[in-house]
């Protein structure tokens, strides 16, 4: 079985060599071990970057089963499964309930097999759903399962019956390309203190998530 960390090394290099057709010095962020703030995550870092750059979250999931079914394949993805089933709802506050700044990874590959065999076009197989489609009431404190069919670029929540349109890489690449992608990185830090409003307790000191950074 494939693991996240290599689907995200692999599939974040990807992604990034397409972002630098479009600023050429956009750059990767990867979150430490070590916990740097109260938000989780090395925010001193972030809050030195100029507050114009735009940045983007990728939250990456590896799939647990495949298996045929009568709307073709389907693949099977845990969300909200860290320690605390609190990464959602940060995921939902650094979006700030905007669209194109906090996506999951949903990445069609179950061995490194497979890995080996579609590098270096893993994008072609993988897709991506927006954190803002799935409400933070929905998630609440508990892991759910995901169902992805790829064949109807659709995926769903299993235990609310929730259905979430997925976009392709392609798709993705056009609100690059637009500029649409992410939100200044004084929003996003503007953001993580709402957390007040949302009325939560975020337990989690060390989750592990990729900011894409556009410096443009």
């Amino acid at each position: 079985m494939v693991n996240e960390k290599t689907l995200e090394l692999n599939i974040s290099t990807e992604f990034l060599n397409h972002c630098r057709k479009y600023d050429q010095h956009a750059f990767l962020f990867g979150t430490t071990l070590k916990q740097e703030s109260q938000f989780g995550y090395d925010s001193r870092v972030l809050g030195r970057l100029p507050p114009f750059w735009r940045i983007a979250v990728f939250q990456f999931k590896k799939p647990y089963r495949k298996r045929k079914t009568r709307l073709g394949e389907e693949y099977t993805f845990n969300i909200n499964n860290n320690t605390y089933k609190d990464q959602h709802i940060l995921l939902y506050l650094m979006s700030g309930g905007r669209s194109r700044v906090a996506l999951y990874v949903f990445p069609l590959y179950v061995t490194l097999q497979q890995i080996r065999n579609s590098s270096p076009y893993l994008l072609r197989r993988t897709l991506f759903a927006d954190v803002r489609d799935i409400p933070p009431w929905l998630v609440d404190n508990r892991s759910h399962k995901v169902l992805v069919y790829p064949k109807l670029q659709i995926g769903i929540v299993k235990s609310e019956e929730w259905k979430i349109q997925l976009f392709s890489f392609e798709e993705l690449l056009k609100d690059v390309s637009k500029k649409k992608m992410g939100i200044p990185v004084s929003m996003l830090l503007e953001n993580l203190k709402s957390k007040e409003k949302w009325k939560v307790k975020l337990g989690s000191k060390r989750p592990r998530f990729t900011f894409q950074v556009f410096t443009r």
